[in-house]
């Protein structure tokens, strides 16, 4: 029972990986996804201190997402999938070790039970989000895990505390809006443990705590580093941002936000909007079950004595009370994006249950198999149809949430997406066209806010090829990194314009969809 349920929960993340390896070995990155996959390479020369840049002006706290999606990058090569595929495995390991974790304290029938409450989560959230390397994204499913870690940390485990710790601070590290909760969590997770410490001389730690402890300490040193040589360093980026002035976003519209992205189960996902705008009866029946569901876990997990059932329950409570009450520090508006972990409050409810109810020795235990493996399976079937569903609308590998501002002409649809993704291809063969063999180093200067995506796209093509960028105007150091910024060298001078900014200099040699490409060749050869 326990491996079925293990295979059940890898299911979507294998077809997703398989998917994305099988039917797009190339792709064209742009925007977002294209600044990480450039984070990515830095990683890989233990280069990358800092996590990705943030609209707000500083970076998120720290590099971990960086350095897992490095070797799937550097594996892949130039042009390869290995950010998709980096984040399938984040994703799918995630996942994974929330059900092994419950598997181990509750017992198989609880792990079977997880196993097809996180297929349903899956499927509200769409499947494809499962390989979206963005950190938005990319911090949903290990929320899962930190809260069942987190659990079974809080209830007795220490293993399992050490390892909260270490993704709560992948997840603090990988996005910010997470922090306020993570650092609530860890703190009574802390608290607790020293409280409990067993009487007596100090027991061993078991291998897998030394492992923990030290990638705990390993996840920090990139920023301590990034403290202690840049000024001004991100630390103080952050410092200065949060205590700027009071807060954007009153209480009762980021309780309402909030309660857009928790009724994400089971009332489905949108692509990148400003909000879900979530009906006022959706939110009520939300709501309504939510609390009862709550009340049953916590009622039925004290009368069985289950404390991981009150535990569960407990994390959902304080995810939605510190988590929607966090965003009333949002820097401008509150796109789903900033808010869609969220999502993982109704599904601990699921899981808080799943505890009281079959978690341990549970009664007619052969009843309770059959309805399990029962659920399973309509999981699988209901699961196998939208995914064939989803493989006749998705096309080539893009992202479900678009990369921030768009290009002139481009909405964000599947099909803008899809022009986006070719125009970022021309524009970078046609800077390409222009170059001799002797340019190592090639200036872009971005003429206008609107088609950065499009920038960014060309500085990771040129990257790949083994032609180093500096990108200009100064303040675009934030997305591409201090070490591009102008004043290098350069052999050629690339300007990047929207195609109605009017006046150009240079020698157009691109003229797409939005987007104006000139050059200018220097004297220099470098």
């Amino acid at each position: 029972m326990g491996w079925l349920a293990i295979a059940a929960v890898a299911a979507f993340p294998t077809a997703e990986g398989v998917r994305t390896r099988v039917q797009h070995p190339h792709v064209a990155l742009y925007g977002d996804q294209a600044l990480l996959d450039l984070g990515a390479r830095r990683a890989a020369r233990l280069e990358q201190l800092v996590g990705p840049y943030s609209r707000s002006g500083f970076h998120h706290p720290g590099p971990a997402v960086f350095y897992l999606l490095a070797p799937f990058v550097r594996v892949l090569g130039p042009g390869g999938a290995g950010m998709y595929l980096g984040a399938v495995v984040i994703n799918g390991a995630a996942l994974i070790a929330a059900v092994a974790v419950l598997w181990r304290r509750l017992g198989p029938l609880a792990a079977v039970w997880a196993a097809a409450a996180i297929d349903v989560f899956c499927l509200c959230m769409g499947v494809g989000t499962l390989r979206e390397p963005w950190n938005p994204y990319l911090v949903v499913a290990p929320m899962i895990a930190f809260v069942v870690l987190w659990s079974a940390g809080v209830t007795g485990s220490l293993v399992a505390a050490m390892w909260a710790l270490v993704v709560g601070s992948y997840e603090v590290q990988t996005h910010i809006a997470t922090a306020p909760l993570v650092l609530a969590m860890a703190t009574v997770l802390v608290v607790i443990r020293v409280r409990h410490r067993p009487p007596g001389p100090h027991r061993r730690w078991a291998p897998a705590g030394v492992l923990g402890a030290a990638a705990l300490v390993l996840l920090w040193i990139p920023p301590v580093i990034d403290l202690v040589r840049d000024r001004p360093n991100n630390a103080q980026l952050l410092w200065d941002f949060f205590t700027s002035g009071p807060p954007t976003t009153s209480l009762g519209q980021a309780l309402h936000i909030a309660a857009d992205a928790v009724t994400i189960m089971p009332f489905g996902n949108h692509d990148y909007v400003l909000a879900l705008h979530r009906g006022a009866p959706a939110i009520a029946v939300s709501t309504a079950v939510g609390v009862a569901a709550l009340m049953v876990a916590v009622w039925d997990g004290r009368r069985r004595r289950e404390p991981m059932s009150t535990a569960l329950a407990s994390a959902a409570g304080l995810g939605f009370v510190i988590g929607g009450a966090s965003l009333t520090h949002a820097d401008g508006p509150v796109y789903l994006y900033f808010v869609v972990w969220l999502a993982f409050v109704p599904l601990s409810i699921v899981l808080a249950l799943g505890a009281a109810l079959v978690g341990g020795s549970a009664q007619d235990r052969r009843v309770r198999t059959r309805a399990a493996v029962t659920a399973v399976c309509v999981v699988v079937l209901v699961a196998a149809a939208l995914t064939v569903r989803s493989d006749l609308r998705m096309g080539p590998v893009s992202t479900t949430t678009g990369s921030g501002p768009w290009p002139p002409g481009n909405a964000g649809t599947l099909q803008g997406r899809q022009r986006t993704i070719r125009n970022t291809t021309a524009l970078t063969q046609a800077a390409e066209s222009v170059l001799r063999r002797g340019d190592r180093w090639v200036a872009l200067t971005i003429e206008s806010g609107a088609v950065w995506p499009y920038a960014a796209g060309m500085v990771l093509g040129l990257d790949e090829r083994g032609v180093q960028s500096t990108v200009g105007p100064a303040e675009w150091s934030l997305y591409f990194g201090h070490e591009r910024l102008p004043g290098h060298p350069v052999a050629v001078v690339f300007r990047l314009y929207a195609t109605d900014a009017g006046a150009s200099s240079g020698t157009v040699i691109a003229d797409l969809d939005g987007a104006l490409l000139t050059y200018e060749r220097t004297s220099l050869k470098v």
